[in-house]
Order: C-alpha cells, then structure tokens, then sequence
C-alpha cells in the first residue's frame, strides 16, 4: 500500500514539474512575439455604408474612393458593401442588415420600390441618415440627394441626339430601366422628348420612342437589349443608354449582330469597353459625372448633418463628355491608374 502511495506522489510531482516547464516555455514564447499594441488600432467616430448599384462598376468604385478620402479626413469609416452577383440579397435586404446595425449614414441608389422607400425611412426614424446618389426618391425622408437633375439630362442628351441624326429625319430610343420606375430617369426621359420637338429643324420628322427594359439583374439587362436587336428593324438610328451597364450591353450587342454604323449610341459614364468604342467611333459619345464631386458631397451631406441636425435637400454635380476629340486623355488616366 505504502509503495503504491510513493509511486503515486512520485507521479504527481513529476506532472507538477512538467506544467511548470510548459507554462515557462509559453509565457517566454509570447513575450518573443511581436504582437501589435491594442493602442494603435483605428478607432472611428462614425461608420458609413455605400451600397453600389453594382460590384464591379467603374462608376461606383470612383465614387466610393473620393468619399473615402474624405471620410477618412473627418475620421469616419465608410465600407463599401460587397454585392456579389451570385447573391440572392436585395437594396432592401441590404437596408434593413445596416439599419439593425445601427450604422451612422447610409449612401444608395434607391430602386423606387415602395419596400426601399419605407425602408429608406425607416433608417431615419432610427437616426441613421440616409443620402440617395445619382437618381432620387423625393417621396422619401432621405436627408439629401446628390446627383444630375432631369433638366440637364435632357438637354445635353437632345443636343447629342441631334448631332447624330444632322438635320435628317430618323427616330432616337430612349433605353429606360422599368424596374426602378425612378423620377430623374423618367422626367429625363420626358423633357428629352419635349427638348427634341423644339430643337429639330424645320420640316424634321423624328419619332421619340422609349424601350423598357427590366433590370433585376445584369443578365435581365443584357436579354433585354439582345431581344430588342433580333425583334427591332430597322434598328433606331439613335440609341441614348441612361446609365453604365445598359451601355456596355448595347455596344456588345452591336457588335455580335452585326450591327456597327446602322445606329449610334450614347452612353452614360465609361469603362475600358466604351472607351475603345468611342476611340474607334463606334460610339460618338458618353456623358460622364463627377465622381469626386459626388463622393465629396455624399460625405458633406452625412457630416454636415450628424453636426448641425440638417443640410442642404439637393447637391448637383458637374457633368461632362467624353467624344472622339477627348478620348484619348481618359484613356491615358486609366492605362497610367492600372499600371
């Protein structure tokens, strides 16, 4: 019994001494690391959310990195949501995530739905203010809209339409997204017409006309287009996109049917594809917005109100062209920015 008992204490001991020699190694193994101090992490007064309308545009991504420089100049946080195209989430969905979250500002582009627009509303009922980019929702309590309005719109679309038609009679279609039934592209499209009728010449007949395309996704986007290059002849003489994605669907689909010189495109804003389209004069001309701006005021507009309770309802940002004679300058800032 007395040997068992001495074998057993023996034992003891030695596990004793182990856990001794162990936990000496680890405490001399972390004072070895060079572990970052806590006190240089970052540390925000606010966080902001961009939700883009698409996760791979040229346009939102330029957005997103002019209102990051100046968020980060106010010390604020703004992440850019991912939107991966493989996921089944809605703005709505998206919405309702930031609002349980109970993040400080919001930056979209509203779809017009009645579900974003309570949504929308929602968020400023909880204190989180909420700025719409490039198209509006004035129904809504968002604190503030940054963006082109219709009129400019439509006058610098009418002026380019005509150039393309040169006093010949012909017919211009409007490319318009009725998924998202929103006020600027609709009034846009409306004075465009209006424009039109009191700027032709003398004696010119040209038929306005507008196609409806749905937009739930960027497939629906591209169908849609095909399916107006198969079932419409003769094409129009004059296509005028209204945003991104439908340019760069309609300047593909002019090129797999076969379809370069019987009509001309404008476009809305640029990426690589437009731009060599443009250069090659497939397409005469696409409008581009201020990002810098845009992003700028997004973030004038969250700030000014987390700091005075209020700011202005409208930012308009400045709106250019780019055309053959321009091109060349867009592309060496984009060769010079990937390499």
């Amino acid at each position: 019994m007395k040997k068992s008992s001495l074998i057993i204490t023996i034992i003891l001991i030695f596990c004793v001494l182990l856990l001794s020699v162990v936990w000496s190694y680890f405490r001399n193994s972390l004072d070895s690391l060079d572990l970052p101090e806590t006190s240089d992490a970052e540390i925000y007064d606010r966080h902001y959310v961009l939700i883009p309308e698409a996760e791979n545009s040229v346009l939102w991504q330029a957005i997103y990195e002019s209102a990051d420089l100046e968020a980060k100049a106010d010390n604020a946080y703004l992440e850019l949501l991912s939107r991966d195209s493989g996921s089944s989430y809605t703005t709505a969905d998206y919405l309702r995530i930031l609002i349980a979250s109970q993040v400080d500002g919001i930056i979209l582009k509203p779809d017009g739905t009645d579900e974003v627009r309570e949504l929308m509303d929602e968020a400023i009922s909880e204190g989180i203010p909420v700025v719409t980019v490039l198209e509006d929702d004035s129904d809504s309590e968002r604190i503030s809209y940054v963006g082109l309005n219709s009129y400019q719109l439509a006058d610098t679309y009418t002026e380019l339409a005509l150039a393309c038609l040169d006093g010949s009679d012909g017919e211009i279609m409007i490319l318009v997204d009725s998924a998202s039934v929103n006020p600027v592209q609709t009034l846009a499209a409306a004075q465009l017409t209006r424009y039109i009728e009191q700027e032709k010449t003398d004696g010119q007949e040209i038929n306005v006309s507008l196609y409806y395309l749905e937009n739930t996704t960027d497939f629906d986007s591209e169908e849609g287009i095909r399916e107006l290059f198969v079932n419409y002849s003769p094409l129009p003489d004059v296509l005028i996109c209204m945003d991104e994605l439908l340019t760069e669907c309609a300047y593909q689909a002019l090129i797999d049917y076969n379809a370069v010189g019987s009509t001309d495109i404008i476009g809305f804003y640029y990426s690589d594809q437009i731009l060599e389209a443009i250069e090659k004069g497939i397409i005469p001309a696409t409008l581009v917005v201020d990002t810098e701006e845009v992003g700028s005021y997004c973030m004038e507009a969250l700030n000014e109100y987390h700091a005075l309770g209020h700011t202005s309802s409208y930012y308009n940002v400045a709106l250019s062209l780019i055309t053959e004679e321009n091109v060349a300058d867009y592309l060496a800032n984009t060769q010079e920015e990937e390499g």
